[in-house]
């Protein structure tokens, strides 16, 4: 069973659209759908923003259903300058970049590299990079290169780390598609974000219809 998760219902609607449903109702009043899309038994989820909700969702989901993968679907900011409006982002590693500790060491978490290889082998022109992750709104130049340095990342998102640290806790392979909608800048977001926020689930929607994921 795959774990298809996003924070807004847009970000995984084509997933939603596409499923064969056999259950659907809440877990923790989040809704969820779950049914077969192709050859995969799939639940779609939503409804969280930042780390902690996102971990709270994900190991819920994790609780109540054992999936075997968790992809998450959405959009995300670009921090490294290479990356254009609607490019896809896979994330290979997780670095979540307000931790704070006192020995300085920061947990990188390496996404699955089976679920990579499977999904690079159907999206073409993807970049496969870094994501970081943090509850602040990263909405300035300074804030931008501040984090591309410090992180060594393409992305940044709210999410992505915290899901990958609770994926790796339960054993889980986890991967995040995203489609970068701006540079870090809220007007951009705001232009873009609708008609982007669900393809990267398209291009998921794509794979698993007919193949195993």
């Amino acid at each position: 069973m795959i774990l298809v998760l996003g924070v807004f219902e847009i970000e995984i609607d084509p997933v939603r659209k596409e499923i064969q449903p056999l259950e659907a109702g809440e877990v923790i009043g989040r809704p969820f759908v779950r049914g077969v899309v192709g050859p995969n038994e799939v639940v779609t989820a939503y409804g969280f923003v930042g780390k902690v909700e996102a971990a709270m969702v994900t190991q819920a989901f994790i609780d109540r259903f054992r999936p075997s993968a968790v992809v998450f679907t959405g959009a995300a900011a670009a921090l490294s300058n290479f990356l254009r409006i609607g490019d896809i982002v896979i994330g290979d590693e997780y670095f979540e970049y307000d931790l704070g500790r006192r020995d300085g060491k920061v947990e990188i978490v390496e996404g699955s590299e089976r679920l990579i290889e499977r999904i690079e082998e159907h999206v073409h022109g993807a970049f496969v990079a870094r994501i970081a992750s943090g509850d602040a709104f990263v909405d300035n130049d300074q804030m931008r290169e501040e984090l591309r340095r410090l992180t060594e990342s393409v992305a940044v998102d709210m999410d992505s780390a915290a899901i990958a640290k609770v994926c790796k806790e339960n054993g889980i392979d986890f991967v995040a598609i995203k489609t970068i909608t701006n540079r870090c800048d809220t007007e951009e977001f705001k232009q873009n974000y609708e008609k982007l926020a669900g393809r990267a689930a398209s291009l998921l929607v794509k794979i698993i219809d007919h193949h195993v994921l």
